[in-house]
């Protein structure tokens, strides 16, 4: 038998024959029970199985235990670094806790979005994460939900909702943070750059914001919404610097629009931080490579994507509210020294 047959062709009783065990040995070996395993024999299995290519079939194995370890994870749109982070994030979880994950990406299309959870949902998968995708918003409108009847968590939300878990960063605590950083620069002016979030949801960025500006006495600065991109946040800060009284200090709400905010600074010939200071919401490793480096509060992206999949893992775990603190890293684009990672409390 050729390698290339024995990948298309091998079977257990053919890993058996050659380990000089029984069916039923192999299959304690690839499933990891219920019997236990001598060493030496594990050994031989296993040796077989490298030798014939065999491959276990993965939808017998999900029938035989009554589970298939797979998760659905529908995502908005995959180029962004802040979701690329938690993907990764997830899939290291993910496979730590012997789950696998199935991916979807809507492209912010409503319709795909309700095609590709009941895609998801006949794959098998035991839970739906949804990431910077909010089902709750379509609730009462009459539209079946597929995936009612499974596990369901909703990441990067900073609030409970109804029916679902909910993981996310205290988001309006970052923002406060973010800004107090700026207002113990010496700044009196702050903008905002915010990303559009439908009404249901809310931007606790802003709220973050407010408080902070509140808190130290001052005005609301600016705030001007532009699209979650370089693009958008490029577009923002030229409106910014064009008007009568332009802020001294910019708080944008992700990377991607800090670094656009970054480029049109620069095409208008003020320096950053001397001129405007700007500060990031989520911390990728955008941040880190920008000119200047960015300052930014960072999405706890590994507790976060924890904290997702244990609520899969725990059997019979029940929907949930689970929030983290955000991190602020100091770099220089807000007028401090050097590149320290720093909390600010």
């Amino acid at each position: 038998m050729t390698p290339t047959e024995a990948a298309r062709s091998a079977t257990r009783s053919d890993v058996a024959r050659l380990a000089g065990v029984s069916t039923a040995v192999v299959s304690y070996v690839v499933n990891d029970g219920p019997r236990p395993v001598a060493a030496e024999t594990r050994r031989r299995v296993l040796d077989a199985i490298r030798a014939l290519g065999y491959r276990p079939n993965a939808s017998a194995r999900a029938l035989k235990r009554g589970s298939t370890r797979l998760l659905g994870l529908v995502v908005s749109e995959i180029v962004n670094p802040f979701h690329s982070e938690c993907i990764d994030a997830l899939d290291l979880a993910a496979s730590r806790h012997g789950y696998s994950l199935l991916l979807a990406s809507t492209r912010n299309d409503d319709e795909r979005d309700g095609l590709l959870r009941s895609t998801l949902i006949e794959r098998g998968v035991e839970g739906m994460i949804f990431l910077s995708v909010f089902p709750d918003e379509r609730r009462g409108a009459g539209e079946p939900e597929p995936d009612a009847h499974v596990p369901r968590l909703i990441l990067d939300r900073a609030a409970p909702v109804q029916g679902f878990a909910t993981v996310g960063a205290d988001t309006a605590g970052g923002a406060e943070r973010a800004t107090e950083h700026l207002i113990a620069h010496g700044h009196r002016r702050i903008a905002f750059i915010e990303g559009p979030l439908r009404p249901i949801i809310g931007d606790d960025r802003r709220v973050g914001w407010e408080r902070a500006l509140r808190a130290a006495g001052l005005l609301e600065g600016p705030r001007v919404v532009a699209e979650w991109s370089r693009q958008g946040g490029a577009r923002a800060a030229r409106t910014l610097l064009a008007s009568d009284d332009p802020p001294t200090a910019i708080f944008a709400g992700s990377d991607l629009m800090a670094i656009g905010a970054l480029q049109a600074l620069h095409e208008a010939g003020r320096r950053v931080p001397e001129d405007v200071a700007v500060v990031a919401f989520d911390g990728t490793a955008e941040s880190e490579f920008s000119v200047p480096p960015l300052t930014a509060v960072r999405q706890p992206f590994a507790a976060m994507a924890d904290a997702t999949v244990e609520a899969f893992a725990t059997p019979g775990a029940v929907p949930g509210h689970t929030t983290f603190d955000m991190q602020l890293v100091v770099r220089r684009s807000c007028g401090c020294r050097g590149g320290i990672d720093a909390t600010a409390r």
